[in-house]
């Protein structure tokens, strides 16, 4: 058995899907958002760079018959929830995991590339008007039934940065920041958390944050991550969900690891067996052929 991510190259926001071995399928985030016109998908395909993928499409190919679930938020910003409605309207989901906040509904529908209809169905959710289990669960919080059997551990946030947020109108600071443990390797997803956040999530674990494969939190931005941040965390791989002419850290995070970030790579998958071994296989360039070994140093052919 194995533990299975889906990175999908969305183009804008984030959306990870998660198979636990004994069948939990998990979402983190969705963002059905990006449309591109036929004349920039050929000027995409010309210069091979990726193409943002509908993860309600890529969901309805790979997973056609499996309910979901655990359906996660990392917090209520659109470009993490643009497409739920039409998901949750498609697809059985048995928990909607929800940090308490009080945003506001962000308005200018006319001109966002974002539907109110998947806001207005978020607190349709949260106001438990769905006949969905509600989860909001913070950090350190334990539950056998709900995560703990998966080997998810909740690092963030904590009553402090949900005020923080609150206080400032700044809800990256209240991004669930997620690891999970299996066959002796750790996975951090970082979902937009901020450099406040991690400052917060230090102070509170130390130096026990050492991870194998990353997810960079606010899409690679300099704005999320630094120096400090990285040597606590150690990552041997670093997944970047990011669009196509949008910057991110990268000579930053290539001095911990390998790198692949969606707009180069497409969709990522990345697999641990119960061994701890875990190997990646991308959607186009150099990893595109088969499936890889992470190992201490490189990657190489399986």
């Amino acid at each position: 058995m194995a533990l299975d991510f889906h990175f999908i190259n969305v183009g804008k926001g984030n959306c990870t899907l998660i198979n636990f071995p004994n069948g939990h399928l998990s979402i983190i985030d969705i963002d059905d958002s990006r449309s591109i016109s036929t004349i920039e998908q050929m000027v995409m395909q010309l210069s091979k760079k990726a193409l943002p993928v509908n993860p309600l499409d890529y969901i309805a190919a790979n997973f056609p018959n499996e309910s979901i679930f655990r359906f996660i938020l990392t917090h209520p910003d659109m470009d993490h929830m643009s497409g739920i409605k039409a998901l949750f309207d498609k697809k059985s989901v048995y928990n909607f995991w929800d940090i308490p906040n009080n945003k506001p509904d962000p308005g200018n529908w006319d001109t966002s590339p974002y539907d109110k209809e998947d806001w207005d169905f978020y607190q349709d959710l949260r106001n438990n008007k769905k006949n969905i289990t509600v989860v909001t669960p913070l950090r350190d919080q334990i539950s056998e039934c709900c995560w703990i059997q998966d080997g998810i551990y909740i690092l963030s946030p904590d009553k402090e940065l949900i005020k923080k947020a609150e206080d400032c109108g700044e809800y990256d600071h209240l991004s669930y920041v997620l690891m999970i443990d299996y066959a002796g390797k750790k996975i951090l997803l970082g979902g937009d958390s901020t450099k406040f956040a991690w400052e917060n999530i230090l102070e509170f674990y130390g130096n026990s944050l050492e991870t194998d494969i990353f997810l960079a939190p606010g899409h690679g931005s300099k704005n999320h991550i630094s120096s400090e941040i990285l040597d606590v965390i150690k990552p041997r791989l670093v997944i970047v969900s990011v669009a196509v002419n949008i910057d991110y850290d990268y000579e930053l995070y290539k001095r911990y690891g390998r790198v692949l970030s969606t707009k180069h790579y497409g969709n990522i998958k990345v697999k641990i067996d119960d061994n701890g071994e875990i190997l990646f296989t991308t959607q186009f360039q150099n990893y595109s052929d088969n499936w890889y070994i992470l190992n201490e140093r490189d990657a190489y052919y399986l």
